[in-house]
């Protein structure tokens, strides 16, 4: 199976949060990471490292640096620990949509240059979100919003593009729709749990409207 293109988080052995970039591939012995902004680990240090399948959940890794640069990590692995298979961080069909707060570019706020920039949400899960816009976002491009959900208190949420997906209109070859990968920025445990119980609820009602 090709798992290439699956979110990938690199982490210290205290669980600290170092980068995140997307699965290049994975056999028995070799883990290598794709991204824009890397960790540049020395050579030789354990890392823990995550692999988010929607499918299946969440494997995690002890690993060792073998190479590691802004664009590509290669770690070798030490131990698969068993799979957290969390239910509520796989994706989920939502009808969400936000008007975003920011949209930083290449470390400039370009907020001022996209007047009333809203975001649908066909899908979402504790890790990122796949997303259409009315304006043209690029990879890296990070948006800010404000998710409210229930009673919860308001919280903000920092996304990053990591994947832009074209499809052609099959019956117009001149229209395309584009929708895009993002990854979220770690969260505080309370703004994950709020993410957590939408998609559990969500969750639920998908299910009992079948």
């Amino acid at each position: 199976m090709d798992n290439s293109g699956l979110l990938v988080k690199v982490y210290n052995l205290n669980k600290d949060l170092k980068g995140i970039g997307t699965l290049l591939s994975i056999n028995n012995d070799t883990i290598k990471i794709k991204g824009s902004d890397l960790p540049e680990i020395k050579s030789g240090t354990k890392v823990y490292i995550e692999i988010y399948n929607e499918l299946t959940g969440i494997t995690p890794y002890i690993c060792e640096i073998g190479i590691a640069s802004r664009n590509q990590l290669n770690a070798h692995i030490n131990i698969r620990e068993n799979i957290i298979e969390r239910r509520n961080s796989l994706k989920v069909r939502t009808d969400l949509s936000f008007y975003i707060e920011n949209l930083i570019r290449n470390g400039e706020d370009i907020t001022k240059d996209v007047p009333s920039m809203k975001i649908n949400v066909p899908n979402l899960s504790v890790g990122g979100m796949l997303i259409s816009s009315n304006y043209v976002l690029l990879l890296n491009d990070e948006i800010k919003f404000y998710f409210q959900y229930a009673k919860y208190q308001l919280i903000l949420i920092k996304a990053k593009v990591i994947r832009i997906d074209k499809k052609q209109d099959p019956d117009n070859e001149n229209l395309e729709s584009v929708n895009y990968g993002c990854s979220f920025e770690k969260m505080a445990g309370y703004n994950e749990s709020v993410i957590m119980q939408y998609l559990y609820d969500r969750q639920l009602q998908l299910y009992r409207n079948r």
